[in-house]
């Protein structure tokens, strides 16, 4: 099988720097692991090489959607930029695909208080995100492009479901990712699956504030800016 990890970084510099530590972390515990790394050539800085794969891309602030659909891999663990691999069993991580198109890990409720959003309403009913898609592992390139195109319409203006609070909602990715998942007939018989030991694949920077642990030594490391509020 043609499996590998893809980052992406794009619109800041800074990103790009997180995108080479991840790389080079991956690298670390998992030296023949094959990568590919997204990112805008106006921030190379010979630091690029270690990756094994190079795409460039614009400056949407959601770029790592495109990203993800332009994987030159059969299967594709997508990690977000501020990530750290600290454990050698990433290279294990294609045997949880196990029969699904996508896997992701779940947004567990008890640690809502990390959350920028987490519950909403559709149609006046009350719904809530399940899904994180800081970490993803995947082999529907297609369902990517959607994601990306619909996420594009959200920001114009033209995907405008009745979700509210939409003020917060239209910011992000997951309210895309939930409609392609919930509402849209293409993908209703998709595969969705979700890591084993969830935690120990993106194990967020709050989770130990909130006693949160997985059941064996963690393998990603997410280090995003959120604090319990």
């Amino acid at each position: 099988m043609n499996n590998g990890y893809l980052v992406v970084a794009s619109r800041k510099e800074s990103f790009y720097r997180l995108a080479i530590n991840c790389l080079e972390s991956l690298k670390d515990y998992y030296p023949d692991a094959r990568c590919c790394l997204v990112t805008e050539e106006r921030f190379l800085d010979g630091r690029e090489y270690v990756a094994d794969d190079l795409i460039f891309c614009g400056d949407n602030v959601r770029e790592k959607l495109w990203g993800m659909s332009q994987s030159p891999y059969d299967t594709t663990m997508y990690i977000d930029a501020d990530c750290e691999i600290v454990h050698e069993d990433i290279a294990t991580v294609f045997d949880e695909l196990n029969g699904n198109d996508i896997v992701f890990n779940t947004l567990p409720v008890e640690a809502k208080p990390l959350y920028a959003i987490y519950d909403f309403t559709y149609n006046d009913k009350p719904e809530h995100f399940t899904y994180c898609g800081g970490v993803c592992l995947y082999t529907n390139k297609q369902f990517m492009t959607d994601w990306y195109h619909l996420y594009l319409e959200q920001q114009m203006g033209i995907f405008r479901p009745n979700m509210e609070p939409w003020e917060k909602l239209s910011g992000f990715d997951q309210t895309t990712l939930w409609w392609l998942l919930n509402k849209e007939p293409k993908y209703k018989d998709i595969k969705v699956g979700t890591f084993k030991d969830n935690l120990r694949w993106n194990y967020y920077n709050g989770y130990a504030e909130l006693k949160m642990f997985p059941k064996q030594e963690v393998i990603i490391n997410h280090w995003s800016k959120g604090s319990p509020k």
